[in-house]
């Protein structure tokens, strides 16, 4: 396993035995032995130790190297504006607003031309 996603998990397991792991997730030890000895675990493993000790399973994705910390962040926004109320929709809109009159243009990225709906 990575040294980076070999850390986050002792981090997060407070340096718990793969036993006592296994025993949290409800992962057979046996298995979660296996997965953990690989340079990527499953996903599947991963995301059952975040939820077993209660950290974002999006988090582990992106340590593990599985999504990057764009995709996660892009997977997360969708759901903070399907969320948010009208008042924050509108008070974000005029702080971006606000921004703009203090910014000089830019032309566009490639990847935001398609983006910029109402400019």
């Amino acid at each position: 396993m990575q040294e980076q996603l070999k850390r986050w998990i002792e981090d997060l397991t407070g340096g718990d035995s793969t036993r006592s792991i296994a025993a949290v997730t409800g992962i057979p030890q046996a298995t979660l032995a296996r997965h953990l000895a690989m340079p990527t675990p499953p996903v599947e493993t991963l995301i059952e130790i975040a939820r077993a000790y209660a950290a974002n399973p999006v988090e582990v994705q992106v340590v593990a190297g599985i999504i990057t910390e764009a995709e996660a962040q892009r997977a997360g926004s969708g759901s903070a504006i399907r969320h948010a109320t009208t008042r924050q929709l509108l008070t974000e809109l005029l702080r971006r607003d606000k921004e703009n009159e203090d910014t000089p243009p830019r032309k566009p990225s490639h990847g935001e031309a398609g983006a910029r709906l109402f400019q």
